[in-house]
C-alpha cells in the first residue's frame, strides 16, 4: 500500500523552506521529472550483481497506480518529485539546500542499543567511581617507584558484523569525556589494506593524545600561572622514556614536537648494530608505549582509547594493548575500547588467543574485561530508525517500509542506512512538498529491489552519481588506508595529472567537501580525514577497474617520487605498501625501499612487518642480483634471516642465510651477522648454553679473538688473566675521565668481538663454566682498555670488580672498577645500565660504602632495564631494591611484604621465573617471621607461597637463596639447629654465590648462633668455628666495611662473655645495641637484646635486668615485625 496520510510533523518549523520550494516547483511541464528514465538507471546499477538479487519484478516494467497518479497530475497544489541532485533554481534558491527532503542521519543516535550502552556506560561509570574512592588524578610521573594502584582498568570488547554499529557505540562516550577538564577520547583504526604498518592504530591514537599536549601547552604558554608546569612535561617525559623517545618517535612523529633533543638522541637503547637480543627488543618497545601512557594519563583522566577492526590488528599492536592494560603502576582511569568483526575472528586468530590470555590474568592484573555483542537491529528498532531518517512520528505509518527495509537489510543499521539512501536516490521514496510528507510504495519497493547484504553496491550505486573527479578522488583516497590528508591526497592529484589547467590549491578541498556532505568521509583532525565506515573504503576501491595493482603502484610511485626525506620517512609504510601491490620497472630502487622499511620495522619490533618488506624487496631483484646489486642483496637476506629468526621460522631463516652462507666468494663479515643471528637464537630462545660457547668461540677465532688455548689448563688461564687484567685495569684512567681518555669502540670487528663475548659470558654462566666466564671478562676489559668503550665495556669493568672482591678480597679496588663501569656507563648512556649496575651493588661497592647507598641506584637500574627491554637485570634489580637491600638493612618487615606481590606480578607477566622463585624464598621467610602466632613449624622454610621440601631447582642463585632464608629462619627460631646448620654446612653460601652481599649478615648470624652455643655447650668445635667468623668480620671492618661495625661489636660481647670478661662483655653489648638501634638495624637490635638477656640470666644471675633485655627484644622485634619471635620471647617474660 502507498502511503497518503499527512505526517503529523511540526509544519511551522517548514515554513520558511515551504515558501522557498514553491518558487522552485511551479509546475511546468518542462520541470517533470522522467521516472522512467532514473527507472532504467537504477535497473542498470542495481541489477549488475548476480545472486544478490530478490525476484521481483523489474522497476522499469512494473508501474503502480500510486506512481502513476503522481506523473499525471499537473495541479499546482501538488509538486513532482525532483532527484536530490536536481539543480534547477528559481529566485535564486536550490532545491539542493533544503532540509525537510532529506533524511536525518546526523541526529537519530543509537537506537534499539539501549542495553548496549547500558553495559558500556556501566564499564566507564565503575572506573570513575573506583577512582574517586581510592584516589584524585594524580598528575606524578614515575617510572621508578613500585607504588601500585588499586584501581582496575576496563578493556571492553564490542564484537559483531559489519555495520551493526560497534564503533558508533564506543562514541557514545566521546562527548562526555572529551567535556571533562582533563578526559579525552582518542580512536585508532587497524586497515588490512595496510596491515603491515607496525602498530598503525595505536601510533595514530597515540598521535592525537600527544597534538592535545601540543595544544594544552599552547593555551598554558599563555598563562603565567601554570605556564612552567605546562612547558615542563616534555622534559619530564623525555627523562622517563629515556633513549626510548627516539624509538617511539619513528612512528609517532608528534613526540618530536614535546620531547625536547629528540632527534640529537639517536641511541635507541642499543648500540650494538642490531644483534640485541630479539626479546629484549620487543620488550624495550612495549615498555616504551606503556611509559608514554603513564604520561599521558598523568596529564589526562579518564583515558578511552578505542582501537577499531581489531580483526586485522598485528601480534607487536595486540601486545602493546596487553601491556597498557595490564599496568598496575599506572594509577589512572585508563579504558581501552577494542571493536572487532566477530564473524572474521575464529578460535586460531591472533585475537582470540590474546583476549584468552587477558582473560587468565586480569584479576592478578587489575583490570576487567567486559564483552558486548552487538547484533542486527530488530523489526521494531528498523521502525524506529527510519521514523527518525523521515522525520516521522506515527510509528504505524512506516511499520510496512520498516518490514520491507528489515527483509532487505537483516536489521543492519549501517546496511539499512545505505539502503534507504537508495531508495531516496532512485525516487522509491520522495518527499512531497505540496503534501509536507514523505510517500512511498511499499510493493514496488519489495519487489524492484535486491537484498542489502552486499552494501558495497549499494554504496557504489551512489558514488557513481557523482562527477568523474570526484570518484577518481575517492578512488586514490581509498588506496591511502582507513584515513588520509589533504596534502598527500593533493600530491597524488597533482603527480598524476588528472588536474584541468586552472588548477588550484582549492581544488582538493572542494572535492573533499562534496565527499564529506555525501557523508561518505569525515574530519578527524585539521586537514585529516577518515571513511565513515570501511565498507565505504571498500566500496571506493572498487568502484570502477582503475584500482588494479599497477594504479597502486603508480600512487606508491608518484608520493615516492614528491615526498621530501621527512615526508617519505613519516609515510614509509603507507608507500611501500602501496609500491609492492604491483610491480615496476624500478626494481633496484623498490628494493632498497622495502629494505628500508624492513629496518625501520625491525627497528621496532615489528618483525613480522620487517619480513614481509624484506621478502618483497628479494622480489624486485633482478636475477642476476649477486652481480649487479651484491650489497642490496646482502643486506636483504642477512635482514630476512634475522627476523625469521626473531618470529622463530627456523626453516624460513635458514633458507635466507643458506643463500648467503653458500656462496664461494662470502666473507667473514658478511656471514658473521647471520652467524650471530643463529647464535642468538641458541642462546636465549633455544637455551642450548654448551652449543653457544661452542659456536661463539669459532666465532671469536674468525673475528681473530682467541680465548681459549687448551682446556686441560683452562683454570690457569683463568686465574693468570685475570692478574694480568687486573695489573692493566689499576692502570686504566679514573673513572671521571675514562671515557675521555679512551674515546669510543669504532673498529666493528672489535665491536662484534664485544658482543659475541659478552653473549659468551652470558652462556658460561648458565653452563656453571666459572673459568671461561672469567676469561670473557677479561678479555672485555682489555679490549676496551686497547680499542676504546663501547655498551658491553661497562659491565665488564663491574663482573671485573666482582671477580677482585671474590678471588682477593680487594675490596678497594673491586669498588674501583664498579666505579669504572659505572662512569663508562654514565658517559655512553648504554643500554646495560640494569647489568653495570647490579654487578656493581650486589658484589662490589656494599663490601665498602654503606647499604643505603644501594637503594636509588638499583631503582634506577629496575627503570633503565625495563625501558631498555632488559627485563631480566630489571627485576634483580627491583628485588635488590625492595627485598634483599631493605631486609639486610633491618628495615621493618611490613612494607616489604606489601611489596612482595607486586613485585611478582611484574615478574610473571616479564616470565621471569628465576627472580620469582628467589622472591618467593624471601617472601616465605618474612611471613613466618611476621606470622602471629608463631607455630612450630616457623623455623621451616614452608608455606602457602613457597615450600623449600620437595624443590628440585638446581640453579646456583636459588640454591643460594634457599640456603640464606633457611639460614635466617633458624637463627631466629632454633639457634641450636643454626649452630649444627653452620658447622656442617661451612661457607656453603660463598660457593653458591661469592661475593654477594647477603654474605654479610648471614655470616655473623652463623657466628652469633655458634657462640650460643659454645657457651652453653663448653664444645669446642662451636668457639673455634665463631671465632674464626668473628676474625673474618673483623677484616672486613678494618678494609673499610661500614655495615658490619655493629656485628664485630656483637661478636666481641660474645667473645668477652665466653672468656668470661662479664664487665667487657655488658660493655661490648650494649654498645653493639645502640649501634645497631642507631643505623636503623632494628632485627639486630632485636637479636643482640635477645642474646644481652640470656648473658644477664645465665651468667649475672640478674633476671630483672634480663626480662628488661628481653622486653627490649620484643619490642624491637614487633617494630621489625617479627611478630610471631616477638610472641615465642613474651611466653619468657
Amino acid at each position: 500500500m502507498a502511503a497518503m496520510d499527512v505526517d503529523p510533523v511540526r509544519v511551522s518549523d517548514f515554513h520558511s523552506e515551504v515558501d522557498n520550494a514553491a518558487a522552485v516547483f511551479s509546475i511546468n511541464s518542462s520541470n517533470s521529472f522522467d521516472d522512467d528514465r532514473m527507472s532504467m538507471e537504477f535497473s542498470s546499477e542495481m541489477f549488475k550483481s548476480s545472486g544478490s538479487l530478490h525476484s521481483g519484478a523489474h522497476r522499469g516494467t512494473s508501474s503502480s497506480s500510486f506512481r502513476s497518479s503522481l506523473r499525471t497530475k499537473p495541479k499546482s497544489d501538488e509538486f513532482n518529485l525532483m532527484p536530490r541532485s536536481s539543480n534547477i533554481q528559481t529566485n535564486n534558491t536550490v532545491l539542493s539546500e533544503l532540509t525537510i527532503n532529506k533524511f536525518s542521519t546526523k541526529s537519530m543516535g543509537l537506537i534499539g542499543r539501549e542495553r548496549e550502552i547500558k553495559i558500556l556506560r556501566s564499564c566507564f561509570e565503575r572506573m570513575m567511581e573506583e577512582g574517586k574512592e581510592r584516589a584524585p588524578h594524580d598528575h606524578s610521573l614515575s617510572t621508578q617507584s613500585l607504588i601500585q594502584s588499586d584501581l582496575y582498568k576496563e578493556l571492553v570488547f564490542i564484537s559483531g558484523y559489519s555495520g551493526v554499529g560497534k564503533s558508533a557505540l564506543a562514541r557514545t562516550l566521546q562527548e562526555e569525556v572529551n567535556g571533562m577538564q582533563d578526559g579525552i577520547y582518542v580512536e585508532g583504526k587497524f586497515d588490512l589494506n595496510t596491515r603491515d604498518e607496525p602498530y598503525s592504530a595505536i601510533a595514530s591514537a597515540f598521535g592525537e593524545m600527544c597534538n592535545r599536549v601540543l595544544k594544552r601547552q599552547e593555551q598554558s604558554n599563555q598563562n603565567a600561572n601554570t605556564g612552567d608546569d605546562s612547558l615542563s612535561f616534555g622534559s619530564r617525559l623525555s627523562a622517563a622514556l629515556g633513549p626510548s623517545a627516539n624509538l617511539l618517535s619513528n612512528f609517532i612523529p608528534e613526540l618530536r614536537d614535546i620531547v625536547p633533543l629528540i632527534r640529537r638522541n639517536s641511541n635507541s637503547g642499543s648500540s650494538d648494530g642490531g644483534q640485541c637480543d630479539f626479546d629484549v627488543a620487543r620488550k624495550r618497545v612495549k615498555y616504551a608505549f606503556r611509559v608514554l601512557m603513564r604520561a599521558l594519563n598523568a596529564e589526562f583522566s579518564p583515558i578511552v582509547l578505542v582501537l577499531d577492526d581489531l580483526q586485522w590488528a598485528d601480534m607487536s599492536s595486540l601486545d602493546v594493548m596487553d601491556f597498557l592494560i595490564s599496568d598496575l603502576q599506572n594509577p589512572n582511569a585508563l579504558m581501552i575500547v577494542g571493536c572487532y568483526r566477530s564473524n572474521e575472528v575464529d578460535d586460531h586468530s591472533l585475537l582470540f588467543k590474546k583476549v584468552q590470555s587477558l582473560l587468565k590474568k586480569q584479576d592478578k592484573l587489575n583490570f576487567l574485561i567486559t564483552d558486548i555483542e552487538v547484533a542486527s537491529c530488530d523489526i521494531d528498532s528498523v521502525n524506529k530508525m527510519i521514523m527518525a531518517m523521515m522525520s516521522i512520528d506515527d510509528e504505524e505509518r512506516t511499520r510496512g517500509l520498516a518490514t520491507v527495509c528489515f527483509q532487505k537489510t537483516a536489521g543492519n543499521p549501517f546496511f539499512l542506512i545505505e539502503f534507504m539512501h537508495m531508495l531516496q536516490q532512485q525516487s522509491f521514496i520522495s518527499y512531497n512538498l505540496g503534501l509536507l510528507k514523505w510517500v512511498w510504495d511499499e510493493d514496488e519497493i519489495a519487489e524492484a529491489t535486491m537484498s542489502a547484504d552486499n552494501v558495497v553496491d549499494l554504496l557504489q550505486v551512489r558514488m557513481r552519481k557523482m562527477p568523474e573527479n570526484v570518484q577518481l578522488l575517492l578512488q586514490y583516497a581509498a588506496c591511502l588506508g582507513s584515513s588520509f590528508n589533504t596534502s598527500t591526497l593533493d600530491l597524488i592529484w597533482r603527480e598524476q595529472s588528472v588536474m584541468s589547467a586552472d588548477y588550484s590549491a582549492d581544488t582538493i578541498t572542494s572535492l573533499i567537501a562534496v565527499v564529506v556532505s555525501s557523508n561518505l568521509v569525515e574530519a578527524c583532525g585539521e586537514n585529516e580525514y577518515r571513511w565513515v565506515h570501511d565498507k565505504v573504503q571498500e566500496a571506493a576501491l572498487s568502484l570502477s577497474d582503475i584500482v588494479t595493482p599497477e594504479f597502486q603502484l603508480q600512487i606508491g610511485s608518484a608520493l615516492y617520487h614528491s615526498l621530501d626525506g621527512n615526508g617519505l620517512e613519516g609515510q614509509l609504510f603507507d608507500v611501500v605498501d602501496l609500491i609492492n601491490k604491483g610491480q615496476g620497472s624500478e626494481r633496484h630502487e623498490f628494493a632498497k625501499l622495502n629494505l628500508r622499511a624492513a629496518r625501520k620495522a625491525k627497528k621496532v619490533s615489528a618483525f613480522q612487518s620487517a619480513a614481509k618488506y624484506a621478502a618483497s624487496g628479494i622480489g624486485f631483484l633482478p636475477d642476476d642480483k649477486w652481480t649487479t646489486h651484491r650489497p642490496l642483496t646482502l643486506a636483504l637476506y642477512t635482514i630476512g634471516s634475522e627476523v625469521e629468526l626473531a618470529l622463530g621460522h627456523g626453516d624460513s631463516a635458514e633458507i635466507y642465510s643458506n643463500e648467503v652462507l653458500n656462496r664461494k666468494d662470502c666473507t667473514t663479515m658478511e656471514a658473521l651477522p647471520l652467524k650471530m643471528a643463529k647464535s642468538l637464537k641458541m642462546c636465549t630462545v633455544d637455551l642450548k648454553f654448551k652449543e653457544t660457547i661452542e659456536m661463539d668461540l669459532d666465532l671469536l677465532k674468525e673475528l681473530g679473538v682467541r680465548l681459549l688455548w687448551t682446556r686441560a689448563t683452562l683454570p690457569l688461564q683463568a686465574v693468570t688473566a685475570l692478574m694480568r687484567t687486573i695489573r692493566m685495569a689499576k692502570k686504566a684512567p679514573a673513572p671521571n675521565v675514562i671515557f675521555g681518555k679512551l674515546g669510543p669502540m669504532k673498529d666493528p670487528k672489535h665491536r662484534t668481538a664485544m658482543l659475541l663475548l659478552s653473549r659468551l659470558s652470558y652462556a658460561c654462566y648458565n653452563a656453571d663454566n666459572i673459568f671461561l666466564n672469567v676469561l670473557c671478562i677479561c678479555k672485555i676489559v682489555e679490549m676496551t682498555l686497547k680499542y676504546g668503550v663501547c655498551d658491553v665495556s661497562s659491565p665488564g669493568f663491574a663482573h671485573l670488580g666482582g671477580a677482585v672482591v671474590v678471588v682477593q678480597q680487594d675490596y678497594e679496588t673491586g669498588a674501583h672498577f664498579a666505579d669504572v663501569g659505572l662512569a663508562v656507563q654514565k658517559a655512553t648512556r648504554g643500554s646495560r645500565e640494569a647489568e653495570t649496575v647490579h654487578a656493581a651493588h650486589l658484589f662490589c661497592l656494599p663490601w665498602s660504602r654503606p647499604l643505603q647507598q644501594s637503594l636509588t641506584p638499583t631503582s634506577d637500574g629496575y627503570a633503565s632495564g625495563m625501558r631498555s627491554g632488559d627485563t631480566a637485570y630489571a627485576m634483580w634489580n627491583l628485588i635488590m631494591n625492595h627485598v634483599w637491600l631493605p631486609y639486610a638493612m633491618g628495615k621493618r618487615l611490613g612494607p616489604i611484604l606489601e611489596q612482595c606481590p607486586k613485585i611478582l606480578s611484574q615478574m610473571e607477566e616479564l616470565s621471569q621465573a628465576e627472580q620469582a622463585i628467589c622472591l618467593e624464598m624471601f617472601w616465605q621467610m618474612m611471613l613466618n617471621l611476621a606470622t602471629f602466632p608463631a607455630t612450630e613449624d616457623s623455623h621451616k622454610l614452608e608455606g602457602d607461597i613457597f615450600t623449600a621440601e620437595g624443590f628440585t631447582g638446581k640453579e646456583a642463585v636459588h640454591l643460594a637463596s634457599m640456603h640464606i632464608c633457611q639460614g635466617e629462619l633458624l637463627v631466629f627460631y632454633d639457634i641450636e639447629a643454626a649452630a649444627n646448620r653452620a658447622i656442617k654446612g661451612g661457607h656453603k653460601l660463598g660457593k653458591l654465590a661469592p661475593g654477594i652481599f647477603h654474605i654479610m649478615y648471614e655470616t655473623f648470624h652463623r657466628a652469633i648462633a655458634l657462640f650460643a652455643m659454645a657457651r652453653r655447650t663448653k664444645k669446642r668445635k662451636y668457639r673455634t668455628n665463631a671465632n674464626k667468623l668473628a676474625r673474618q668480620i673483623e677484616g672486613w671492618l678494618r678494609s673499610g666495611n661500614p655495615n658490619v661495625g655493629h656485628y664485630h661489636m656483637a661478636l666481641l660481647a660474645e667473645q668477652a662473655a665466653l672468656n668470661k670478661k662479664y664487665d667487657l662483655a655488658e660493655e661490648k653489648y650494649k654498645n653493639a645495641i645502640v649501634s645497631a638501634a642507631k643505623t636503623g638495624h632494628m632485627h639486630h637490635a632485636a637479636l643482640i637484646n635477645e642474646r644481652y638477656a640470656e648473658f644477664l640470666r645465665e651468667e649475672r644471675s640478674d633476671e630483672q635486668e634480663s626480662k628488661y633485655r628481653l622486653g627490649e627484644a620484643v619490642r624491637f622485634y614487633e617494630e621489625w615485625g617479627a611478630f610471631g619471635k616477638a610472641n615465642l620471647l613474651k611466653k619468657l617474660l
